[in-house]
């Protein structure tokens, strides 16, 4: 098994809930501190911000204008059926759920809206947060997120811009290919946090780094499982009554028409061999 793959599924911190249907893995450069030395950017020139849900769209703005770290992804590119690829990103409940069958995970989400969804990653870590905008080129996520150490003597309450952006093409023997990244701005709400930056920034830069930068690759091998283990991904997602029968037959319907001649009725195993270079059924 790829050791990437091997770290998505054998318990790297999860990007808290439903973040992680869009936050997972793309290994991600560069900090840059607002007030620190960091840049001011035009949220505008980001995000379509006449388009965002009213209501998102000034703590969207504040965020990107006043970030404290800022994460931009480098782009993965996978084959996937676009249509597939935007169902796994609009229903996190959905690739989680599968990502729960693979692998111990303590993370727990639950949908409270239509685009509102609050999590915990068993870590200390939790978050609220929904959809600002959908497109298929881009979702903005809004997050309002709160950790808090192991021993309760660092707390940090901050909000995040998730911003994921998609491309569909075709490959060169046809087949549909997606090629995405994602980039964050992360603005840290705390009180006291200048004051504290020196020795709570370490903190959680460690923590969002930890929680977002697999954020991409995961719903790309989500995505490629799917394909390669349709049978797997229907009987997974079935059992998963928190998703909403609706969600259920639609996901189903299009596993089904993205099946390719060959495909496994099997599942993935997770090896926890470090040698092991596969996925193998059962």
């Amino acid at each position: 098994m790829d050791a990437r793959i091997r770290r998505v599924l054998l318990g790297r911190r999860e990007f808290v809930g439903g973040l992680v249907s869009c936050a997972a893995a793309l290994p991600f450069a560069g900090v840059h501190a607002a007030g620190l030395g960091g840049r001011r950017i035009d949220p505008a020139q980001i995000v379509p911000l006449d388009r965002l849900k009213p209501e998102a769209r000034d703590q969207v703005a504040e965020v990107i204008r006043e970030y404290t770290f800022h994460r931009q992804g480098e782009a993965d590119t996978f084959p996937c059926d676009g249509n597939l690829y935007l169902n796994l990103v609009n229903e996190p409940l959905l690739p989680l759920s599968l990502w729960k069958d693979l692998a111990d995970s303590p993370v727990e989400l639950a949908k409270i809206s239509p685009s509102r969804y609050q999590g915990r990653d068993g870590s200390g870590s939790t978050a609220t947060w929904e959809f600002a905008y959908r497109s298929a080129q881009l979702h903005v996520l809004l997050a309002y997120f709160n950790y808090v150490s192991p021993r309760g003597n660092a707390r940090i309450d901050a909000r995040i811009v998730l911003l994921v952006h998609a491309n569909f093409e075709r490959a060169s023997n046809g087949e549909p290919v997606v090629r995405h990244d994602v980039e964050a701005f992360v603005k840290v709400d705390s009180r006291g946090w200048k004051t504290l930056a020196r020795t709570v920034r370490p903190v959680i830069e460690r923590v969002l780094e930890d929680q977002v930068r697999e954020a991409g690759y995961f719903v790309s091998l989500m995505s490629k499982l799917v394909v390669t283990y349709p049978k797997w991904a229907i009987d997974v997602v079935e059992s998963h009554h928190e998703i909403d029968p609706a969600t259920r037959k639609r996901f189903q319907q299009m596993v089904i028409a993205n099946s390719k001649p060959g495909a496994s009725n099997g599942r993935p195993v997770v090896l926890r061999d470090a040698q092991a270079s596969n996925l193998p059924t059962r």
